[in-house]
This record gives structure tokens, sequence and C-alpha cells, in this order.
């Protein structure tokens, strides 16, 4: 029980890093100054970092289950 209460909370995270993204992304496409621009670029940048981590970490803790 407490593994799939662990892989949700993942699959939550994963999520949520996913749509921060996008989020950021399109604050980037909608926003005609430059600073502002880099900066929301930067942040999309670093949530797709997340999501990155957040994914090789829940498949390194999923292959402990899977024998």
């Amino acid at each position: 029980m407490e593994q799939e209460k662990l892989f949700e909370i993942f699959k939550i995270a994963i999520d949520k890093e996913h749509e921060a993204s996008e989020f950021y992304t399109k604050a980037a496409q909608n926003t005609k100054d430059a600073e502002a621009k880099a900066l929301f670029e930067k942040f999309a940048s670093v949530e797709l970092e997340h999501e990155r981590a957040l994914q090789e970490t829940y498949m390194r803790i999923n292959a402990k289950y899977i024998v």
C-alpha cells in the first residue's frame, strides 16, 4: 500500500511540474517584454528539469519493486 501512495505522489508531482512548464512557456509566448520573456523561459526550463528528475527517480524506484 505504501508503494502505491509513493507512486501516486510521484505521478502527481510529475504532472504538476509539466503543467508549470507549460504555464511558463505560454507566459513567455504571450509577453512582449524581453526580460520577462527570458525569465519565463528560464522557469519553464527549470520545471522541465524537475519533471525529468522526478521521472528518472520514479523509474529507479519502480524498478526496485519489479522483480
